[in-house]
């Protein structure tokens, strides 16, 4: 069966209703401020099927070793929430490969052009479904020429990630709230390198719903004309923005 590879670029869901889960409140204050579209992100998104395992690579000559401890901070902080979160889908980073990896289960962070002036982003999840819906079966992440820092690597994975396990970006979302938000330039680091607290139950909230129903493939969603999936968005800056692969 031909695999399908379907653009990130998106405009989600503008929401105001809060994730609740019961005695979140009284376990951790914050996760009862967990509000999508202002500390939490929206979530129908591309999703590993639930209990998979995930091996990271990252392509050489793309990238050398020194960027290989940055992706691993954001890989095993993810994968660390793999069973709080409700996917138990768990990560393992595998370090440098000289090939693209195409087997059930495979991610591979390559880099490419992927900024343009208009829609920024710093980074783009090309996810493969080889039944056409929104469960993946291998993924790439391509990262822009313009992020050399390792630390904003750190942040940018920690981000695409999210992405693959069901979120949206947030653009209006509070800062330090998740990891789903903007990021000021592609030589700003924001600090965070992997979930926060509303990201995880945001990740419950997507697995609850893929248990009742798979979606199809994204492609664009758009409510209202509100853009709010941004990628990690460079506010006031000249750098480039992503244009998205052809769809097959």
């Amino acid at each position: 069966m031909r695999s399908r590879i379907f653009a990130f670029i998106l405009l989600s869901i503008v929401a105001t209703l809060g994730l609740d889960v019961p005695g979140a409140a009284n376990s951790d204050p914050a996760l009862g401020r967990c509000v999508v579209g202002r500390t939490s992100a929206p979530i129908g998104f591309w999703t590993w099927p639930a209990n998979s395992q995930v091996n990271i690579y990252l392509r050489e000559p793309d990238f050398s070793a020194s960027y290989v401890s940055a992706v691993r901070v954001a890989v095993q902080n993810w994968d660390a929430a793999g069973a709080e979160s409700g996917s138990n889908v768990h990560f393992t980073f595998h370090g440098l490969t000289r090939e693209t990896r195409t087997a059930h289960g495979d991610m591979t962070i390559t880099r490419g052009d992927v900024y343009d002036k208009k829609i920024k982003h710093l980074a783009l999840l090309e996810a493969h479904s080889l039944r056409s819906d929104q469960l993946i079966d291998y993924a790439l992440v391509v990262v822009d020429f313009r992020v050399k820092n390792p630390d904003v690597l750190t942040n940018v994975m920690a981000h695409e990630l999210g992405h693959s396990l069901g979120l949206l970006d947030c653009s209006e979302c509070q800062s330090k709230t998740t990891a789903m938000g903007l990021m000021k330039t592609a030589n700003e680091a924001n600090g965070i390198e992997g979930p926060t607290a509303c990201d995880k139950i945001a990740v419950q909230a997507a697995y609850r719903e893929l248990a009742l129903h798979i979606r199809p493939a994204p492609t664009t969603l758009t409510l209202n004309n509100q853009p709010t999936d941004r990628g990690e968005d460079p506010e006031a800056d000249d750098t480039p923005v992503i244009k998205p692969p052809r769809q097959d």
